[in-house]
């Protein structure tokens, strides 16, 4: 009688056992699939999510506990709402522009850094190129290379913008460029941006400084030409300075975007100018996004890095409220100081804004457009300059998912900045 019992007992316990060893194995699965995919696969979050909620099912199906099968039901839950809202985030709210994978390094062959203020931390302005130091970007979208691109950076910290001029034509008169990755030239060659191209276009009679970086906006111009750090690289008189500027370029002065909170902050005073007040780094964080930027600030690079391949959690990252007419205000009030301490410190020089209005029905760019005129600053709107962008934004852009001018672009927008500024300006 106990050898049948105990054979019973063993029939049932195997089927049992078979079915632990199991659910113990799933989750093992999913960790090492988990790597691969975050590694190797885009949208990784999605295939991540979809896994886990699968491994959750099929351990709710074996287990044999309650409390087991309610947990990991909980956690097939918890996994499919996640992963439908990385879904959203990549399909739609992304949809303009899905987001790409970008890294910084010294070469070709070095891995490279994600982080842009990490790599470049600037005292000053935030973050900036380092004197002398060129440098790689590698973008790539959908596990796809999308360019890798070498940025020459002189001595003064900034990328090229002129073929080779003797001395003496060095110190006449020169071109000033401001802006940010739309004119450093993000994602094209050094003698393909739109600054080192005017200067190919006047036939080498004036050497052009190119100020811009990635993700600058009018702050970092006005700190570039108070501090002294315009006066510091160039040898010449300048005689055009030009900023090419975006409706976003409100939200990073008012520091807003992510990676503003390290760039220079400035605030309007009674009389109607802008003063800088440190940096928008030495607040506290302000609320629940303050804080998770300040949490995903101070993570280690290759935690960003995988991080960052999250749509949804680059969304949280750089969410934020709506721009206001007083973030509108002092945006205006710091170009128009930036115009004004270019005509007093450099006789004769003239200031001109190159903005790009996407879409011509925005509120914001029209705030913008209507302001810097009423303050007399010459504004030339990209849908002029460029008059099929909008309907044909792909012929002048990398790629979808990489909005920034490709080389036709920049050729042409100096093509109208020879013609239609310089040349009037200086009777060349």
């Amino acid at each position: 009688m106990s050898i049948l019992a105990r054979s019973g007992s063993d029939a049932v316990c195997g089927p049992l056992k078979r079915r632990h060893r199991f659910a113990i194995f799933l989750p093992i699965l999913a960790v090492t699939l988990t790597t691969s995919i975050l590694q190797y696969f885009p949208r990784p979050y999605v295939y991540i999510s979809m896994l886990w909620a699968t491994v959750s099912v099929l351990i709710v199906l074996v287990a044999t506990k309650p409390y087991a099968k309610a947990l990991w039901l909980n956690f097939a839950v918890v996994a499919f709402t996640l992963g439908g809202a990385e879904l959203y985030f990549s399909e739609v709210y992304f949809n303009d522009e899905p987001p790409r994978e970008t890294e910084y390094s010294e070469d070709e062959t070095n891995p490279g850094n994600t982080d842009i203020v990490d790599l470049f931390h600037h005292r000053l302005l935030g973050w900036a190129p380092i004197n002398g130091k060129s440098f790689v970007e590698r973008a790539r979208f959908n596990n796809t290379l999308l360019y890798q691109v070498k940025y020459t950076i002189d001595g003064h910290g900034l990328r090229i913008a002129s073929p080779s001029v003797d001395a003496q034509r060095r110190k006449s008169n020169c071109l000033l460029f401001f802006g940010d990755s739309f004119t450093f030239g993000e994602g094209v060659k050094d003698e393909e941006t739109m600054p080192y191209r005017v200067a190919q276009k006047t036939n080498g009679r004036y050497e052009a400084y190119n100020f811009a970086f990635l993700g600058y906006g009018p702050h970092q111009m006005l700190a570039q030409l108070q501090e002294g750090l315009v006066d510091a690289a160039i040898q010449c008189k300048p005689a055009v300075a030009i900023y090419q500027a975006l409706p976003d370029h409100v939200s990073r002065a008012a520091g807003l975007e992510a990676w503003s909170q390290f760039g220079p902050k400035y605030v309007s005073d009674k009389d109607g100018l802008v003063l800088w007040k440190g940096r928008f780094e030495d607040e506290q964080p302000h609320g629940v996004l303050g804080a998770f930027r300040a949490f995903h600030r101070n993570l280690p690079k290759d935690a960003k890095r995988y991080l960052e391949k999250s749509a949804m959690y680059r969304a949280l990252l750089f969410m934020h409220r709506p721009v206001n007419d007083d973030d509108i205000d002092v945006y205006l009030r710091i170009v128009d100081r930036s115009k004004q301490v270019i005509e007093s410190r450099y006789a004769g020089a003239s200031f001109h804004v190159v903005f790009w209005d996407f879409s011509g029905e925005n509120p914001v760019e029209s705030k913008i457009i209507d302001g810097l005129k009423q303050k007399g600053i010459p504004v030339h709107l990209i849908s002029t300059i460029l008059p099929e962008y909008r309907g044909h934004e792909e012929k002048f852009k990398i790629h979808h998912a990489d909005g920034h001018p490709n080389s036709l672009a920049h050729d042409l927008v100096a093509d109208y900045i020879v013609k239609t500024i310089i040349t009037p300006s200086l009777g060349s």
